[in-house]
C-alpha cells in the first residue's frame, strides 16, 4: 500500500546546528530515512548515489552552492522528489527563484515550529508516495495498452481471414 513506501529524506544545511535539529524533528519517524549534507555539493553527491531520495529539504543561503542552484541541479538527479526550501531571509525573489527553478513545493521560514515543519514533510512524503504509485499505475497501463494492441492486431488479422 502507499503508507508503506519508506522514504528518503535529506537535508541540506550549512550550519550543523540545524542540520541537527532537523534530523531530531524526524526521529520518530519510523518510515522515514534521513540523509544530511553540509552543502550543495554534498547534497548532489548524495543524491548522485541515492537517486530515489523523496524529499529534500534544503536551506537557501549556503556558502558556494545557493540553495536555489542546490535544487535546479537535484531537479535534474531526482525529477520526482518533492523540494522544501529553508530560510532566515524573507526574500521573495529567492522564493519565486526557488519556485520557478528549483521546483520547490514549499518555502518555509526560520525559525520553524517543528509541528508544523513536520507536517510539511509528512505531505511532502505523501505527495511522493502517490508521484511513485502514479508512476508504477501509469506503466502497468501502458504495459496493458501494448498487450491490447497486440490482441487487437491479432484479432484483426484473425477475422480477415475468416472473412476472406
Amino acid at each position: 500500500m502507499l503508507g508503506e513506501i519508506p522514504i528518503k529524506v535529506l537535508f541540506v544545511d550549512d550550519e550543523e546546528n540545524i542540520l541537527k535539529a532537523l534530523r531530531r524533528l524526524l526521529i520518530d519517524e519510523e518510515d522515514m530515512e534521513v540523509f544530511t549534507a553540509s552543502s550543495g555539493e554534498e547534497g548532489l553527491k548524495i543524491l548522485e548515489s541515492e537517486p530515489d531520495i523523496g524529499v529534500i529539504v534544503s536551506d537557501q543561503r549556503m556558502p558556494g552552492l545557493s540553495g536555489v542552484d542546490f535544487l535546479e541541479k537535484a531537479k535534474k538527479i531526482a525529477p520526482h522528489s518533492v523540494r522544501i526550501v529553508l530560510t532566515g531571509y524573507a526574500d521573495v525573489h529567492a522564493a519565486v527563484d526557488a519556485i520557478n527553478r528549483g521546483g520547490a513545493y514549499r518555502y518555509v521560514s526560520k525559525p520553524w515550529k517543528d509541528e508544523e515543519l513536520l507536517q510539511i514533510i509528512r505531505d511532502a512524503a505523501s505527495r511522493y508516495r502517490l508521484i511513485v504509485e502514479n508512476r508504477r499505475l501509469i506503466q502497468i497501463i501502458n504495459q496493458q495498452n501494448r498487450e491490447l494492441k497486440s490482441w487487437n492486431e491479432k484479432l484483426e488479422a484473425r477475422v480477415k481471414e475468416q472473412t476472406e
